[in-house]
């Protein structure tokens, strides 16, 4: 007997981002993330990363007509109903996303931002690093950034001299700001959400061999996942947190570096 063939539609959401060949993090990890929480991912990478399970030795940008050019064909030809974007190597990467996104204003935005990686000249982690701020921060709905990369901006007055660095994201036209680990009792792994009409503190255990990088993208998806799907903003961030916390405890170890999620057994949550 024949199977019955299925017509359902996920949702579908863009994500533009390096591409990291471990497997751990952004593309392609991304679309296997979506795909664990019912949604469709297409991707248009933005960098390549040389790198394995231990270390990243080196980023090649890619260039940005390109991106454009493979971003702009997928978003006329179906309907996504969301966009993840980051981390950012190049101004003109940043520059050509907010050209982007500001013609698709009606789809939320996922920023996610990080300090200088190994493999990028300090100067042009700046640069980046300012187009994105100026450019990209204010289309954004929602901001990932990790409390690493907080503090190195502050202790660099990249956002001025502040002493809430996330108060200083929110008047710089942030909608709402997502920082992953957060200093706090040992053990465990907190978050700070906050927007414009309150902050909620989350604190779960993780695995301490995870790469924060790992963590991040997958937080970042989840939250793309649950947005693409019609979620509100903040139940989406809520959502996203309770499934990474599903994922924690299924960890292995491909090589002689850190240990990844594991992509195999979709969780149910």
């Amino acid at each position: 007997m024949a199977a019955e063939i299925k017509n359902s539609s996920p949702a579908l959401a863009l994500v533009l981002a390096p591409y990291d060949p471990s497997g751990g993090a952004h593309l392609p990890a991304d679309a296997i993330n979506g795909a664990h929480l019912g949604c469709h991912i297409v991707s248009v990478p933005t960098a390549l990363l040389v790198r394995d399970s231990a270390q990243q030795e080196n980023i090649q940008t890619l260039a940005e007509d390109i991106a454009d050019d493979q971003a702009r064909c997928l978003l006329e030809d179906m309907n996504i109903q969301a966009i993840k974007c980051g981390p950012v190597y190049s101004p003109e990467i940043a520059s050509m996303v907010a050209e982007l996104c500001s013609d698709y204003p009606e789809l939320p935005l996922v920023l996610h931002l990080s300090a200088m990686p190994t493999g990028l000249d300090e100067q042009d982690a700046d640069d980046a690093l300012d187009a994105s701020l100026r450019l990209l921060l204010p289309l954004s709905s929602l901001l990932l950034i990790d409390h690493p990369s907080l503090e190195r901006w502050q202790a660099d007055e990249l956002l001025g001299d502040t002493p809430d660095a996330v108060e200083t994201l929110l008047n710089n036209g942030a909608n709402a700001v997502l920082v992953t680990g957060v200093p706090g009792a040992a053990g465990q792994w907190h978050t700070r959400f906050q927007g414009h009409h309150g902050r909620l503190d989350y604190s779960m255990p993780l695995d301490g061999g995870l790469r924060q990088q790992d963590i991040d993208s997958l937080l970042a998806t989840a939250c793309l996942s649950f947005l693409a799907q019609g979620h509100e903003l903040d139940n989406a961030v809520e959502s996203a947190l309770l499934h990474l916390q599903a994922r924690a405890t299924d960890t292995f170890q491909p090589g002689m570096g850190h240990r990844l999620f594991n992509p195999v057994t979709p969780q149910n949550d």
